[in-house]
């Protein structure tokens, strides 16, 4: 999502957030049941200062600083990276952005060196990095000096070469929906100040919940998670088999229950499903094809589909290459009715299988407990 100049009005009256001599905060960052990450920060009127372990893809000690003007704009970022669970990548690693009048310029790493972009901006803009709460903060600080029922304001991530938009809507005193550059949306509670309390990120893009706590012993968690990464949340897999004629191939990414709800909560029901995470799930085949009676030519696809407790419906889309969330129904190649049986077991990870029968196959999505599947049928 590229910010664009009427976007930002409110971000002008907001720059100056009044800040007391010195601000602490900390966070827990969850998804499901798993700790993902802990976090703590110091906010001055001059500097704001943090540091997190994460547990995804490996344990990582992250430290970042905003350095900010006289006004309250941001001049400078600085995120560095440790790598404290061992494994592939570079012990440390370091990026920085120069926030100009309307240029970001930023050195981030990139093999073993490193290189310089660039990003314009309509205007005062806020560095964002995702999973990284004290950052989120500050704009809804910034939303909160601003007032209104609306804000939006510029924010770029490390490496980016174009801004993106954070959208603030108030939903009373102390509720907040948010997304940034679209990450989210996310339902969030804040204390008078515009102080982050929790946050809920349950059936968008990034379904993690953060809580505020009074304290996190970084000390102790950074040993402790070190030798417990979480691997990276979402794997990539891939399913592939002979119906008639044709190859058949779904590549895909497998997300976890991870003691949560899946159907009805994580994924809401009567929306459009991304059908797994990631980038979107890719279809191919080598040859016409009978998608649940419908023909499908030759080509390659991505599969979204639609839960419902009514009934699924499986939705196969011309557009490839995107990312999950960016579906477009103008591409739809055909919408069709998916066969739903409940599971005796419960599936920790979601399962694409496509199963051969005789000639035909049957393609299933499988996830807590639930079956949907649709016939292939060879042409």
């Amino acid at each position: 999502m590229t910010c664009r100049p009427a976007l930002i009005a409110g971000a002008l009256a907001a720059i100056a957030t009044p800040v007391a001599a010195q601000q602490p905060g900390s966070f827990v960052v969850r998804l499901g049941t798993d700790t993902l990450a802990v976090e703590q920060y110091t906010r001055t009127a001059t500097q704001l200062r943090g540091e997190q372990v994460i547990r995804s893809p490996r344990s990582m000690h992250r430290i970042y600083t905003v350095t900010y003007r006289a006004d309250g704009s941001a001049a400078r970022f600085e995120l560095v990276t440790h790598n404290i669970g061992g494994g592939p990548g570079p012990m440390e690693t370091r990026a920085t952005a120069e926030f100009g009048a309307a240029t970001v310029t930023m050195r981030v790493p990139r093999g073993d060196s490193s290189v310089t972009v660039t990003a314009p901006v309509p205007g005062p803009a806020a560095p964002w990095a995702i999973n990284v709460y004290g950052l989120t903060e500050d704009v809804l600080r910034r939303a909160h000096t601003a007032g209104g029922d609306r804000f939006s304001m510029p924010i770029v991530s490390l490496g980016a070469t174009e801004a993106d938009t954070a959208t603030v809507l108030r939903h009373g005193a102390d509720s907040l929906v948010a997304d940034f550059g679209g990450i989210g949306p996310f339902r969030i509670r804040t204390d008078t100040a515009g102080s982050l309390l929790g946050l809920s990120g349950l059936g968008g893009t990034l379904q993690v919940t953060v809580e505020r706590v009074p304290s996190v012993d970084m000390a102790a968690l950074g040993p402790a998670f070190a030798n417990r990464p979480l691997g990276v949340l979402s794997p990539a897999d891939s399913v592939i088999t002979s119906v008639g004629a044709a190859t058949v191939a779904v590549r895909y990414s497998r997300p976890s229950m991870r003691g949560r709800t899946i159907f009805g909560v994580v994924v809401p029901w009567d929306r459009v499903w991304r059908t797994g995470a990631n980038s979107a799930t890719l279809f191919e085949t080598s040859a016409d094809l009978a998608v649940g009676g419908t023909t499908v030519p030759a080509g390659t696809y991505t599969l979204y589909s639609i839960p419902s407790p009514s009934g699924w419906t499986l939705i196969v889309n011309r557009n490839t290459g995107q990312w999950g969330t960016e579906y477009d129904a103008q591409h739809d190649l055909a919408r069709v009715a998916m066969d739903v049986t409940p599971l005796a077991r419960t599936v920790e990870q979601f399962t694409i299988a496509i199963e051969r029968e005789g000639q035909d196959a049957v393609l299933s999505l499988a996830w807590e407990r639930t079956r949907a599947a649709v016939r292939l049928t060879a042409k």
